[in-house]
């Protein structure tokens, strides 16, 4: 590349990202309006009759395994601390809305919430401020209207229509194959599929799989860097608002990738340089991706201090936890701090369910396949499409904490990079044959020593 072209993409580049940074700064104004506006219009006697209501009819469980088996599993932990958050009822309606506390002393957040629920109130206090909770502004209006289980319900259609734009959108942007490889087995390694018992976890995977497939059908459609930049720091805000730091690298992971598998079909890779070349976009939408997420979150930690009357103890509580989340430990739940092991224990958790078995069918498939083709098989485009499968990896190393303790839900960005891993293969490939197709091949290359056998 020339030096006058390198500069011109360093300006298109930060021309993007301030206009990627004015969106976000946009936003923040609107996220606090949005929690104001729904906090100011709910009824929360009635959310707290409907939360009640559901420990009676066997939705929720003061020991965290509900009467009803449809409703069991999950994070039943974190379904119960967003509830008791959604029902804290500080006459400060600012207050509430940026600054929420648990009425308890969190310490078993599904008993406390059904104490509280039912009108035992407590003098106990624990700030909640460091998250946006914006996943309030659907759960205060939907328990303010329907039963817990209902939501629930909704949540399960809600998740359905998302699925099938998050395929729909990758079959248009990086082909039919790869796109159900993609799918068949981020859905078979994780609970995706019952994500809606958990409301908290529901709402955030609905911004990564309908962000992820907008994201895809608009580069697809347009091939603008510059918007997909902007769109890529929009998305890191709106899903800050909504998160409860269950699954932030899977986001970024899926956006680089599909910027990566979309440009390798008109790019060759004949030599290092051009490799390197290829990344640099998926690298500045990773960038900005985290820029619009850290942007956001900061100015939440700001509002929270600011709000608080005893501004320094919430920063101090803040910091401490930002610690704790990265190399810290707790008193009852050390975790050993070893390089790569957060990563190793998120690839073991990846294969623990029983879709494992039919992963590992496709898998061999694949592989078959990719044999197949193996002098053809284009290496450095392969190496290229799995590079977004860093993303995940630097965030589990970063927050080793946070990663080890709560394993049994941030593994779903592992296993999403696994699904990245085989589709990949597939596109590194000259051919892509339908899924029935490569069984077919799996198939004929299991049976064939057989038939030499008998002869």
């Amino acid at each position: 590349m020339t030096q006058a072209g390198g500069q011109d993409r360093t300006f298109s580049a930060f021309q993007a990202a301030l206009a990627g940074l004015a969106s976000v700064i946009v936003l923040q104004p609107l996220f606090v309006a949005a929690l104001v506006y729904v906090r100011i219009h709910t009824n929360l006697d009635a959310v707290k009759s409907n939360i009640a209501a559901a420990y009676e009819h066997g939705v929720l469980s003061i020991d965290e395994v509900p009467r009803l088996l449809l409703h069991r599993y999950g994070h039943q932990f974190t379904e119960c601390v967003a509830l008791q958050v959604a029902l804290d009822n500080e006459e400060d309606v600012l207050k509430a809305a940026l600054a929420p506390q648990l009425h308890s002393p969190f310490i078993s957040p599904c008993r406390e919430l059904q104490r509280f629920a039912v009108g035992v109130e407590t003098g106990e206090r624990t700030d909640y401020g460091r998250y946006w909770h914006g996943y309030r502004i659907y759960l205060w209006p939907m328990l303010e209207h329907v039963s817990l289980a209902t939501m629930r319900f909704i949540n399960a259609a809600i998740l359905i229509a998302i699925l099938v734009y998050f395929l729909r959108s990758f079959r248009v942007a990086i082909g039919p194959t790869p796109a159900a490889i993609l799918f068949i087995v981020l859905m078979s390694l994780t609970d995706i599929w019952r994500i809606w018992r958990i409301t908290p976890h529901f709402v955030p995977m609905v911004i990564i799989l309908g962000g992820a497939g907008f994201f895809a059908r608009t580069y697809a459609r347009y091939r603008n860097p510059n918007l997909a930049v902007v769109l890529a720091a929009i998305l890191g805000a709106v899903f800050n608002f909504f998160d409860f730091l269950a699954n932030p690298p899977m986001l970024p992971m899926l956006l680089s990738f599909t910027i990566v598998a979309i440009e390798s079909a008109r790019r060759t890779y004949a030599t290092r340089r051009q490799m390197v070349d290829a990344l640099w976009l998926p690298g500045l939408i990773a960038l900005s991706w985290f820029g619009g997420y850290l942007l956001t979150w900061s100015v939440k930690w700001c509002l929270s201090i600011w709000l608080q009357d005893n501004g320094g103890q919430t920063m101090l509580d803040t910091y401490r936890q930002i610690i704790l989340r990265l190399y810290g430990q707790e008193i009852d739940n050390r975790v050993p701090i070893i390089p790569l092991l957060p990563t190793v224990k998120m690839i073991l958790q990846s294969f623990i369910a029983v879709g494992s078995i039919p992963v590992a069918i496709l898998a061999a498939a694949i592989f078959v396949h990719v044999r197949r083709y193996w002098g053809s098989f284009d290496r450095r485009r392969f190496v290229v499409l799995i590079s977004p499968t860093v993303i995940p990896i630097v965030w589990f190393e970063l927050l080793s904490n946070h990663t080890q303790t709560h394993s049994h839900f941030t593994y779903r960005s592992e296993a999403a990079a696994i699904a990245l891993i085989l589709a990949a293969a597939v596109i590194s490939a000259p051919e892509q044959p339908p899924l029935g197709e490569l069984f077919r091949h799996l198939k004929h290359t299991l049976r064939w020593p057989r038939r030499a056998d008998a002869r």
